[in-house]
């Protein structure tokens, strides 16, 4: 299961959506993702600005239900 204590241990910080896409193998849409801050900021991870997730509403949650991290290296 993918929860935002997981992606912080692994970013050390909370990312954007694409990068949880990658690294979980999900496909979320903005609608599954839940956004702390009202205006985008750059993602510690892919460097781009974007909006960070912060949470996950309920079909996000259900998607991540049996998603693991798969083994993710920063380039």
């Amino acid at each position: 299961m993918v929860s935002v204590k997981e992606l912080k241990k692994l970013y050390g910080t909370n990312v954007c959506r694409q990068c949880v896409n990658k690294t979980y193998d999900i496909h979320l849409v903005h609608t599954d993702c839940q956004y702390g801050l009202i205006y985008p900021k750059q993602c510690p991870s892919c460097k781009e600005v974007k909006n960070i997730v912060t949470g996950f509403k309920l079909s996000g949650y259900l998607k991540s239900v049996m998603k693991k991290a798969k083994k993710y290296e920063a380039e």
